[in-house]
């Protein structure tokens, strides 16, 4: 909780994560929405659970580049080494707090995707959307943190960290991506969603399991 703090009065202090990361998402819809509205009626509601994530994880990697950074170039880092806690807490605030910015976010991002894409109201489906965002969420920032850790060490961890994280987090964007658009395009209840709810789950627990066996040694290297 004290690391989870600090970073989150941190960032409310600068803002330069949270309003770049808003800012390229906001901007991502723009341009999405007029590269694809081909002509004025066009129905792109299919489209959207892969716009929608694509561009949240590509906003997401703005935000892990910057939250080992600072720990690692004013040498913040070395000091939460010598605390006396397991090296895993490091990894759950990191991860919670990298969840807290992603939420914002989508807060602020869902709404206007809604206005731009979907063409039918989505409030009956919102609980199964909420549901698969959360597990997504949960597993985008679970590897996101972990493989930050990895690259932040080497000289070009601005390259890096996208080369890894980009492959490894292909199934979520699927599974979330197909869930997705079944609920917008399609209005599908939570059994319809079932299979991919199961998966987006069981990659949360597979990754949180080696992260927690990994990340004294991910860390410490």
């Amino acid at each position: 909780m004290a690391i989870l703090r600090k970073d989150l009065i941190r960032e409310l202090r600068t803002r330069e994560m949270i309003i770049s990361m808003i800012l390229f998402v906001l901007l991502a819809m723009v341009i999405f929405h007029y590269a694809f509205s081909v002509k004025e009626d066009a129905d792109l509601t299919y489209f959207t659970g892969g716009m929608l994530w694509v561009t949240f994880i590509f906003a997401m990697l703005l935000g892990l580049n910057r939250s080992f950074a600072q720990e690692k170039d004013e040498r913040c880092l070395d000091g939460l080494l010598l605390c006396p806690v397991d090296r895993v807490t490091i990894f759950l605030a990191k991860t919670a707090g990298n969840l807290v910015f992603l939420l914002i976010i989508q807060v602020v991002a869902v709404p206007v995707f809604t206005l731009f894409f979907v063409s039918r109201s989505y409030v009956g489906d919102l609980v199964p959307f909420l549901i698969v965002m959360l597990l997504a969420d949960v597993g985008i920032c679970a590897l996101g943190t972990l493989l930050a850790t990895i690259s932040m060490n080497t000289r070009s961890r601005d390259l890096l960290l996208p080369i890894i994280f980009l492959p490894l987090i292909v199934p979520v964007l699927i599974a979330a991506t197909g869930a997705t658009t079944l609920i917008f395009a399609e209005g599908a209840g939570f059994g319809d969603l079932l299979a991919r709810v199961l998966f987006l789950l069981g990659f949360d627990a597979v990754f949180l399991v080696a992260a927690y066996g990994t990340y004294d040694f991910a860390i410490g290297e």
